[in-house]
């Protein structure tokens, strides 16, 4: 048995060492199954990685589970439960309104260190205060602030003890740490003391009726994230609190924003999918061509006595020599590919993408790229066990079972008909070859059409309406927006216009008004609002029993709040436009007048029963002033965001009839579009003004939302890129492997016609006839199917949102000089080593 081992042993050493060209190409081709193995693992595990933590951040923690408000005493039984993993406690003292913070919610809290570690407010510099006068604060509000963020600095903070009462306090601290802030978040936290918080609710448990202050809050992390409710509800149970205390699930842990971070990641499964199919035809390929070039050596140790499992033996040897050459350096460059792609893929603000290193990345990628390996050799190695002696000196290309037909013709065979006839001797390998490249031009051809049809002004018309657009700093304020806030100076417009590249200028100015419902208006909203559609709604959004109660005494044609705006130029060009025209006719030169009033309803299609807000011609009574309906508009996003009540029927009047009935108003929006070249120098201008005199005000740049837009879109599209080449590439791998595989088992063929008087040139120009015929066909089926697919498919898909249909088929364009190119190369480059050696070599040679 030893003995038989260790020549088994020698038979694979010599016959590896033997096979430098193809060990050469089956260690590169190894490398790169595993290199892209381990850089889809790389980025699936970062992406999954990456988005929870991004979720997270938005959710404001990292704890499983937290409530609202708790009793001390209640805090101390849960906390104790063996269930409890790590727990954190807050005290809410109240909220910060320094002018400087407006439209950001600052909140004054103590926290217990792990409760600020859980909230991602772990001073990086510094600490958490320790005393009465030291705050804890992030680096955006101490921007806002105007502080530079070091340590020792004064910090002055109003706030409101008493919310019922109109008169704030102002408190001193010395800064004792702080943190890189994060927007993503509803709210920034001012750490104090315990003694602090304590001193300001008076030592109370919990806050009076219709008060925050002193408000308990705590939040719970288990050993894992399975089954949060269910354990919540259990430590409930056994701390006797049930009914009494209620969690709230961290968002991020929900099943429905774990199956979208898996959705996300749907590309990368893809992608793996088609890597194993396209390692497993590389090396499979590699295998083949070799096993096919020493056929007759394995049958000559077939005459010797080995058997088929000796010789399996032989080739998987083979096999696991390259792959503990190949894998190790594919998991090295794989995941240094990774390590570069993490944060072209992960767009975000809020944080620096981190690259997973979970040994699930390398354990992972190795044992596909193993598996892949071992897949590869299982038909070469039943080749080359079952070939016999005799069957090795008559081995061809022609696939098993096939019969030769004798061809008449009248001028003997052609040069071309003879490549066509070759073409189709394998039938089974041309056709896979034929799909994969047609396949992989199919697709390209697809993904590039989509996002060419993406219709950039359409996406950013329902998000930005201009160049530039400013929003005051109170338009997101939790308080509501204040109309006499004047983030937006006239100052700031002036350095504008003295720039003299502002092309168009559009107002914006919004007042709440309260307004009885008129009985037409009822009438619609409890037609429009079936309990069909109010159960929907019910079930999507926390503050539908807000919403239902003002929409109850809407119907009932009870007073209630309207947003009344005040719009011209772009921002009610672009509110009025034919795409977001509902109901009615819009006139400019009528609305310019200062008679109408334009009513905004749902973002949906009217229907038969009417739109739920005023009907088109009813007259309104504003500040004492009448006011027709014109027409019915779908909320345009750039004019309707912000703060607003909950229940709403918003009405808009031209910019100048507004500032007479509310002179005292300031702009809540302001929109320009400026000249290409000035792009810059604008957008410096207003960085400069909003770091200087305008902190809280939001600048949006159509040029940053486009940016922003490719960000994340970028995934997609490279993952819909690469699979389109990944089978692109299998479809050139086949080919590539058809041609040698066919040239190397057909030597001895092609020394026989040529001692019976064909020539070199003649040989060459056969074989360059079915390369260029593989490339033509697949080229003919790749046009015909990509302007089916584009023209039909894509057109579907792209006949609603953002898109405008593109007929192209440029990839195809792109790709077929260099698919003929391959085509005409490939063939040569065989014929050239075929050529090395002589006809009476070829047809003495017994492999």
């Amino acid at each position: 048995m030893k003995r038989k081992t260790s020549i088994l042993g020698t038979l694979t050493a010599r016959t590896f060492r033997r096979s430098k060209s193809r060990n050469l190409v089956a260690i590169l081709a190894i490398l790169l199954t595993t290199m892209m193995f381990t850089t889809l693992f790389t980025l699936s595990q970062s992406m999954g990685q990456n988005m929870t933590e991004m979720y997270l951040r938005q959710a404001g923690t990292t704890a499983h589970t937290s409530t609202k408000s708790i009793l001390d005493a209640e805090i101390e039984k849960i906390v104790s439960h063996p269930d409890v993993v790590s727990w954190g406690k807050s005290i809410l003292v109240g909220t910060v309104e320094n002018q400087a913070l407006a439209g950001r919610q600052v909140e004054i809290r103590f926290a217990s260190d792990s409760y600020a570690e859980a909230c991602f407010a772990t001073p990086t510099t510094g600490r958490l205060p320790q005393r009465a006068d030291e705050i804890a604060l992030d680096t955006q509000v101490l921007h806002r602030l105007g502080i530079s963020p070091a340590l020792g600095q004064t910090v002055t903070l109003s706030w409101r003890p008493d919310l019922s009462s109109s008169a704030s306090i102002s408190n001193t601290f010395t800064l004792c740490g702080f943190w890189e802030g994060n927007e993503s978040v509803y709210a920034s936290m001012a750490w104090v003391s315990e003694d602090f918080a304590l001193s300001a609710c008076g030592g109370a448990e919990g806050p009076a009726e219709g008060q925050i202050l002193g408000t308990r809050n705590l939040c719970l992390t288990f050993a894992d994230a399975d089954g949060i409710e269910e354990k919540t509800a259990q430590i409930l149970a056994d701390c006797g609190l049930t009914g009494k205390v209620e969690f709230t699930t961290n968002l991020a842990y929900s099943a429905e924003t774990q199956q979208m971070i898996f959705a996300e990641n749907i590309p990368m499964y893809v992608g793996m999918a088609l890597v194993f199919l396209a390692g497993y035809l590389i090396i499979f390929n590699v295998f083949q061509i070799s096993v096919a070039s020493e056929i007759a050596f394995y049958g000559q140790l077939k005459t010797l006595g080995a058997t088929k499992r000796q010789i399996r033996r032989i080739i998987f040897g083979q096999g696991n020599r390259l792959s503990l050459i190949g894998i190790p350096l594919g998991l090295v460059l794989g995941y240094l590919l990774g390590h570069q792609l993490v944060p072209i893929l992960i767009a975000t603000q809020d944080f620096t993408p981190t690259v997973s290193v979970h040994p699930l990345i390398f354990v992972g990628s190795a044992l596909f790229a193993y598996l892949t390996v071992i897949i590869s050799c299982l038909l070469p190695a039943r080749l080359a066990g079952k070939v016999s002696p005799v069957e090795a000196l008559r081995y061809t290309d022609a696939a098993p079972g096939s019969r030769k037909k004798e061809k008449k013709g009248r001028r003997g065979a052609s040069l071309a008909a003879m490549a066509w006839a070759n073409l189709w001797r394998n039938k089974k390998r041309t056709f896979l070859v034929l799909c994969s490249l047609t396949l992989g031009l199919v697709l390209m051809s697809f993904f590039y059409a989509k996002n060419a049809s993406f219709d950039v002004e359409k996406y950013l018309l329902d998000l930005s309406v201009a160049d530039f657009q400013l929003d005051d700093a109170t338009n997101q304020s939790a308080d509501g927006y204040d109309p006499n806030s004047q983030t937006i100076q006239q100052s700031l417009l002036d350095q504008l216009n003295r720039l003299g590249t502002v092309e168009a200028t559009g107002r914006l100015y919004a007042q709440e008004v309260s307004l009885p419902v008129s009985q037409k208006a009822a009438e619609n909203l409890s037609t429009y609002y079936t309990q069909d559609r109010l159960d929907e709604f019910a079930s999507y959004d926390p503050m539908f029993p807000t919403w239902k109660a003002s929409f109850d005494q809407a119907v009932a044609g009870a007073t209630l709040p309207h947003t009344v705006y005040g719009a011209d130029g772009l921002i009610l060009e672009a509110a009025a436009s034919g795409d977001y025209l509902l109901d009615g006719t819009y006139d400019p030169e009528a609305f310019a007048t200062g008679n109408y009033v334009l009513a905004i309803g749902p973002a949906a299609e009217a229907q038969s029963g009417g739109l739920p807000t005023y009907a088109v011609g009813e007259e309104i009574q504003i500040e004492g002033r009448t006011f027709t309906v014109m027409a019915i508009l779908s909320p345009l996003q750039p004019m309707v965001a912000g703060t607003t009540p909950a229940f709403d029927l918003p009405l808009v009047l031209q910019a100048d009839v507004f500032t007479q009935l509310f002179p005292q108003n300031h702009l809540r929006k302001f929109y320009f579009n400026v000249a290409d070249e000035s792009l810059d120098a604008v957008s410096a201008l207003l960085t400069d003004y909003q770091q200087t005199q305008a902190i809280g005000m939001n600048i949006t740049s159509r040029q940053t939302m486009i940016d922003q837009y490719e960000a994340q879109t970028r995934s997609s599209s490279v993952m819909g890129y690469a699979i389109s080449v990944v089978i692109a590439l299998v479809g050139v791998l086949n080919f590539v492997n058809s041609m040698v595989t066919a040239i190397v088992s057909r030597k001895r063929e092609f020394a026989m016609i040529q001692s019976v008087g064909m020539t070199k040139r003649q040989l060459r120009t056969m074989l360059t006839l079915e390369g260029l015929s593989y490339a033509g066909i697949t080229l003919l089926l790749s046009y015909l199917l990509s302007a089916v697919v584009v023209g039909v498919l894509v057109r579907a898909m792209t006949a609603d949102g953002f898109y405008t249909f593109q007929f192209t088929l440029f990839p195809l364009l792109l790709c077929s000089p260099i698919l003929l190119v391959f085509a005409w190369l490939i063939p040569v480059l065989c014929f050239r080593n075929l050529e090395k050696q002589s006809i009476v070599e070829r047809l003495r040679a017994i492999d």
